[in-house]
């Protein structure tokens, strides 16, 4: 896709000036392209690679993905338009109209031209993948492929939906022991800060023999006051870091989500959402008519963890290597059993989509009931961990104030 600078008179006479993405690296097809409604090309040129950078980083930040829900909801108006006879790029045309962004409508313009330059939908469309996620992409080159644009549009809106759901669910099952932990650390540190030195500098000033644990406690509390910079700037320093390699390194990626899947809140949380993904999206290829082969491929492509990746190769090579289905997933070890015993049925009946629909359902009923059930269930480790840390802190207070009676008294 390459940036052309244009100037034309429309057919209704307008001058129209400004900057359009085509699918071309020659002018004289840039020119023909802005020609075909009638229009009178002044001049066109192609950027150089200064503008063309300049031109990127520009709309870089404008260009946000959009979320999952308006993702959907543009699949579904496109659905029903196609199902309708208008034709592919009046619907696109009609969507765009109804978005409010200048910056995504500019890429619907891009969009359309693309298409109407001679590219297919799924070819053009994956230049903007902030509109059109690559799990959409794959689904809308099955619908050319099968002549069936509308229904794969309709589906990978559903699919869309379903997602979000589960992406929603884990966000909301993570987010509140994440919360309480982070709250527990927020009045440790206010505690060290701001309560602790007033009552250690009462026992100093008394003159007190203090035992082992309140040096303890006074030695995090000077930490606390004298480092308080340092201990921000290292957990920023930790949080970018952690950024940078999961973007960066594979390895790193696999380590920690291979932790991720051994902790024992986010193993519950994370695989119950992985699995309903992973299920929920091979239903929907295998129902499609893509082979299980493909299907593996392209769902491991969007798995988000590392570990599950390498385990649907092995289901691949499993299958390459003429094992059936299900012996191919219980293979890879990762997979429970209720899985592997659904994936069997569906394959000795030919109900495989089927079966896997009903697996994927079993799994975000799961994880909507750990959502509803996680703050019940953490609750009582919450308390006996804040329990144990305010125990040590008041004992750490106690013991010299209690010793200094010990000692008025005798």
């Amino acid at each position: 896709m390459k940036f052309y600078r244009y100037k034309i008179i429309e057919a209704s006479g307008q001058k129209s000036t400004g900057i359009v993405k085509l699918p071309y690296n020659d002018t004289m097809s840039a020119l023909a392209l802005l020609e075909r409604d009638g229009s009178m090309v002044i001049y066109v040129k192609k950027l150089g690679p200064v503008l063309t950078f300049i031109v990127k980083l520009a709309t870089l930040g404008a260009r946000r993905k959009l979320s999952r829900v308006l993702q959907a909801e543009i699949l579904s108006n496109l659905s029903m338009m196609l199902s309708a006879g208008v034709t592919l790029t009046m619907a696109l045309e009609e969507v765009s109209e109804c978005l409010e962004a200048k910056e995504i409508k500019s890429d619907f313009k891009d969009l359309i031209t693309s298409i109407q330059g001679g590219s297919i939908f799924s070819e053009a469309a994956k230049h903007y993948p902030h509109i059109f996620p690559k799990t959409v992409i794959d689904l809308v080159k099955i619908g050319e492929e099968t002549g069936n644009l509308d229904t794969m549009m309709k589906d990978a809106s559903e699919h869309l939906k379903r997602m979000q759901e589960i992406v929603s669910d884990t966000r909301q099952a993570l987010l509140y022991p994440g919360f309480v932990f982070f709250a527990m650390g927020v009045l440790l540190v206010f505690w060290f800060y701001f309560v602790i030195p007033k009552i250690v500098n009462l026992f100093l000033e008394m003159d007190v023999a203090l035992p082992p644990i309140t040096l303890f406690l006074i030695s995090a509390s000077n930490f606390v006051q004298n480092d308080i910079g340092y201990l921000i700037a290292g957990v920023i320093l930790l949080v970018m870091a952690f950024g940078f390699f999961r973007k960066t390194s594979r390895l790193f990626r696999k380590a920690t989500d291979w932790m991720i899947l051994k902790l024992p809140v986010s193993k519950t949380i994370v695989s119950a959402s992985l699995l309903a993904y992973i299920t929920e999206y091979l239903s929907l290829l295998i129902s499609s008519g893509v082979d299980i082969v493909k299907s593996i491929t392209i769902m491991r492509e969007s798995v988000g963890n590392e570990v599950y990746k390498d385990k649907m190769n092995l289901v691949k090579e499993g299958l390459l290597n003429g094992e059936g289905i299900a012996d191919s997933f219980a293979n890879a070890l990762i997979f429970p059993s209720l899985v592997t015993r659904m994936i069997s049925v569906g394959e000795m009946s030919g109900t495989l989509s089927d079966q896997l629909a009903k697996v994927a359902e079993d799994y975000r009923r799961k994880l909507n009931l750990v959502v509803s059930t996680l703050g019940k269930v953490i609750e009582p480790v919450v308390l006996i961990i804040a329990g144990a840390m305010f125990a040590v802190i008041i004992g750490g207070l106690l013991l010299p104030i209690y010793d200094l009676v010990s000692q008025i008294g005798g």
